[in-house]
């Protein structure tokens, strides 16, 4: 158990920094805001051209080389929050709640595997001129089964973990919060094609909520650890004080 919450532990401060590096490094110009999002939920070729415009041809260049950029590091980001949230999918089994645990990894190796063909469709739109609404098409139908069982894995990590009563207060707190998260996100997610706006605006809070989880769950995971260092440190200074 001490190992799997080391791993966890380092694989959610591994999946954090990507996350910023990734956004340092995608830098956009003009004012469209969440141009990947839109990019990847948009199913036009409108939508594709709306992701990347900007007020000159330059800068149009520019911003289809970042959404590249974008994609490539995504690659590694897949990588990092499979295994974050597989670590936490059998911290969850561990604890108690196999079903759902089961269910959780089940749902985010799919999401990691839908990503990855959402990825492809993405480079090859951007190598084509001008977009075309059947690329725009592959990667929205890619991107909403991603979405989808993404969260769907949040609600079931969730679920596994707030249903389970033998574990902490915080530990809950954390559960209820990968809970809401999915909710948010699954909402989202089954109105994009009525409304994208509202669809993205409901992705972002849940990936805010994730976050949060995240966050919780790392500061409860040093405070195990650092719990489980002091019984150890105690049990070995009881021992040589009888030796």
């Amino acid at each position: 158990m001490r190992a799997i919450e080391k791993a966890v532990a380092i694989m959610i401060l591994a999946l954090s920094a990507w996350a910023i590096i990734m956004w340092a490094a995608t830098s956009f110009q003009g004012q469209e805001s969440d141009r990947i999002l839109r990019m990847e939920l948009g199913s036009s070729s409108a939508s594709l051209r709306q992701a990347v415009q900007s007020d000159d041809s330059n800068s149009v260049a520019h911003n289809i080389q970042m959404v590249v950029r974008n994609t490539d590091l995504d690659f590694v980001l897949i990588l990092l929050y499979w295994l974050t949230f597989l670590g936490l999918a059998v911290l969850a089994g561990r604890l108690g709640k196999h079903f759902l645990a089961a269910c959780a990894g089940l749902s985010i190796s799919v999401a990691a595997l839908a990503d990855l063909f959402e990825n492809g469709a993405i480079l090859t739109a951007m190598q084509v001129r001008p977009f075309t609404d059947q690329a725009a098409v592959d990667i929205s139908t890619f991107s909403q089964w991603k979405w989808v069982f993404f969260f769907l894995a949040l609600l079931f990590l969730g679920l596994a973990i707030a249903m389970n009563h033998h574990v902490s207060t915080m530990r809950r707190a954390s559960g209820w919060l990968f809970i809401a998260s999915g909710a948010f996100g699954l909402l989202g997610i089954t109105r994009y094609r009525v409304s994208l706006d509202f669809a993205m605006w409901m992705i972002n809070i849940g990936l805010l909520l994730v976050a949060a989880a995240l966050l919780l769950t790392l500061w409860k995971l040093y405070l195990s650890l650092k719990e489980l260092n002091h019984i150890e440190h105690v049990g070995h200074a009881h021992v040589h004080s009888h030796a």
